[in-house]
């Protein structure tokens, strides 16, 4: 067994990777890639709507990943300040959803930040309303 079927907390590796298609789940899904990764879920918006609560939570049931990365989120500032209903249940009802479903299956989940955010001077875990 090679170091990418490790495990976590005694099961293999699954995950579930959303915004697969920009630039950092691209990225993300390419490093898995290399690393051996086989089970890798990574649904488009299409087949995952972030913002419907109980379609996160069917999803994490059924498929049941290890891991969750969150890498989706409306980063156009601009559009998000103009659009800022949208952009909330994107960037955080939808990060909700995936936290209490994470919660609920007992997966980590892994959630991404940018600079605009917070800026990486920190040295201890954020709130979540930081």
């Amino acid at each position: 067994m090679g170091a990418a079927q490790e495990a976590v907390r005694g099961r293999e590796v699954s995950w579930l990777v959303t915004g697969s298609g920009g630039m950092l789940g691209t990225d993300l899904l390419a490093r898995l890639e290399e690393a051996g990764f086989k089970d890798v879920l990574a649904p488009r918006r299409d087949e995952l709507d972030l913002t419907d609560a109980g379609a996160v939570s069917a999803a994490l049931r059924r498929h049941r990943p290890s891991v969750v990365v969150n890498c989706a989120a409306w980063t156009a500032v601009d559009d998000a300040e103009a659009r800022e209903d949208e952009a909330l249940a994107v960037n955080g009802t939808a990060a909700q959803a995936l936290a209490a479903g994470c919660a609920g299956i007992g997966a980590r989940l892994v959630h991404v930040s940018t600079d605009y955010v917070l800026d990486g001077t920190g040295t201890e875990p954020h709130p979540e309303d930081a």
